[in-house]
């Protein structure tokens, strides 16, 4: 529940279970938020702070079990450094790629009673030093750099393809820029699962959902494309199968110096993790999209390779499926469909 509130409203999902098997049984929610990149605050109860390390009843190493799947975790030692760390954890939960948090709570910090208002500073630096100050500078002329770089390809990119996760959608302002991409440039969109909802999917530049489960025309299009513009996506094995065969035109295109693979992304880590990234564009997608539209050009019609992606769509289209079942039997694309169907009228314009 507390992932699904975090999806829809954009702000920390929060939760609280109690000490011990409580604690353990989080670990798998809190790693599929961390994997997401969805936002959420862990509140955990522990035994007393006198009673830890003495195996009492329910006591586990909730901070060494989540140490791995979570941006950050604490104990709270003192009900005087409560206000503190909730206002830590939020922040951290929030900031950069989102993700989840846990704070530990002993029974004793729990119970006690905060005599005094406690100032809810935080202890992250809000300053930032001189170091590294030069480096944002320097790492802002790269950026300028590589947006120019960026531009340039797309500019001149005969069969581009803008590959789109759910970091796209970590601002409200993201799926309207995409579409001024999209709209400006023609290019066709295709989306990650996480990032369904990021683009018009009625648009005649959809190709819908691509990888393991998704269609055929959108695989096809990646491995076709002479240039690739992932817009906060990972590269996921479900979306590229075989690495040494994936994008193999975009990679010609590449050594040639007029295409390769443009990679938007917030992480620096996930940058050249699966596939080498031509034009790396680190930073917060919305932000450097916001950068690129005003050095795009504005491109009418591309015939040949919308003629192509078109020809896709009608030999493979996703209601293309066995239709035969044993008696008594109904397979899940026929319900979808016919339901498609009998709403048919509900659509808008």
């Amino acid at each position: 529940m507390a992932e699904g509130y975090a999806r829809a409203s954009g702000k920390p999902g929060v939760v609280l279970v109690t000490s011990g098997p409580g604690a353990t049984n989080v670990i798998t929610p809190i790693q599929d938020a961390m994997s997401d990149g969805t936002p959420m605050v862990v509140f955990c109860g522990q035994v007393a702070t006198t009673a830890i390390g003495t195996d009492a009843f329910q006591e586990a190493d909730v901070i060494g079990i989540s140490r791995a799947c979570t941006k950050w975790n604490v104990m709270v030692k003192s009900v005087a450094e409560l206000p503190r760390r909730i206002k830590e954890a939020f922040e951290i939960a929030t900031s950069g790629r989102p993700g989840p948090v846990l704070v530990d709570l002993p029974k004793d910090v729990t119970a006690s009673i905060l005599q005094k208002p406690i100032p809810m500073s935080s202890t992250l630096p809000t300053q930032p030093s001189a170091a590294t100050l030069a480096a944002r500078e320097l790492n802002a002329r790269y950026l300028d750099a590589n947006i120019q770089l960026a531009a340039k390809l797309i500019n001149i990119a005969k069969k581009p393809v803008l590959y789109v996760g759910q970091g796209l959608l970590a601002r409200p302002e993201g799926p309207e820029l995409l579409k001024q991409l999209a709209d400006k440039a023609n290019i066709p969109v295709t989306t990650t699962l996480q990032g369904l909802g990021g683009f018009d999917e009625m648009d005649p530049k959809s190709l819908h959902m691509l990888g393991m489960h998704g269609s055929a025309y959108a695989n096809m299009a990646m491995q076709e494309a002479d240039l690739i513009i992932a817009m906060g996506a990972r590269f996921d094995d479900r979306v590229t199968g075989n690495i040494s065969k994936f994008a193999p035109q975009a990679k010609a295109a590449a050594s040639e110096n007029r295409g390769g693979i443009i990679h938007f992304e917030m992480v620096p880590k996930n940058i050249n993790k699966v596939v080498e990234a031509t034009i790396p564009v680190e930073g917060d997608c919305a932000d450097n999209l916001a950068r690129l539209l005003p050095q795009i050009k504005a491109i009418k019609e591309r015939p040949e390779w919308f003629a192509q992606i078109n020809d896709w769509k009608k030999r493979f289209p996703l209601s293309l499926y066995e239709r035969q079942t044993p008696e008594g039997l109904i397979k899940p694309q026929a319900l979808i469909e016919k339901l498609n169907e009998l709403t048919a009228h509900m659509k808008g314009p």
